[in-house]
C-alpha cells in the first residue's frame, strides 16, 4: 500500500500549515471576544451570563431580558461571526415584538446571499411566509417556514 500521496503528521509541511491553521483560528477568536466586549457586559448588565453570544445560541435562544440587546446591536457594526450569533439567538418565537421589524429591515438591506439566509431563517423561527412575501426572494426559504 503506497503512502506517498497522503501526509503524515511528522511531516514538517503538514505541522506547518497546521500551526498556520491555528494561529488563524486564535487571531478570529481574539478578534471576536474584543468585538463582542460590549454586547456579553450589556448582558451581564440585564442578568444574562455568557461569555459570548453563541452561548444563548447553544441554550436555545435568548431569553427575554436579551432580546432587546440584542435587537440594539443588530444595527451596530461588528465581527461577521458576532452578527451571525446576534441574529440566530433572536430565532425565538418572543423575539418577534422586538426584533421582527429590524430583521426584515435588514433582510430588505443586505443583497449577501449569506447575510440573507441567516436573516430568512430567523425571520422564519417567528413568522408565516406569508407575512413576509413582500420580502425579495424570501420563496427560495420556504423550506425553513412553518
Amino acid at each position: 500500500m503506497s503512502t506517498e500521496n497522503t501526509q503524515v503528521p511528522s511531516d514538517a509541511a503538514y505541522q506547518a500549515g497546521l500551526a498556520k491553521q491555528r494561529h488563524r483560528v486564535e487571531e478570529l477568536a481574539a478578534a471576536c471576544a474584543v468585538d463582542e466586549q460590549a454586547l456579553v457586559r450589556e448582558l451581564r448588565d440585564h442578568g444574562i451570563h455568557v461569555t459570548s453570544v453563541w452561548d444563548l445560541i447553544a441554550s436555545g435562544g435568548a431569553p427575554p431580558p436579551a432580546v432587546p440587546v440584542l435587537v440594539a446591536h443588530l444595527t451596530m457594526d461588528h465581527h461577521e461571526r458576532i452578527w451571525e450569533g446576534i441574529v440566530r439567538s433572536l430565532a425565538v418565537k418572543h423575539a418577534r415584538a422586538a426584533a421582527f421589524a429590524v430583521l426584515t429591515e435588514q433582510y430588505r438591506r443586505y443583497e449577501s446571499r449569506d447575510r440573507r439566509t441567516v436573516l430568512a431563517h430567523t425571520i422564519a423561527a417567528m413568522a408565516r411566509l406569508d407575512e413576509v412575501q413582500d420580502l425579495p426572494e424570501i420563496e427560495s426559504y420556504r423550506s425553513s417556514f412553518r
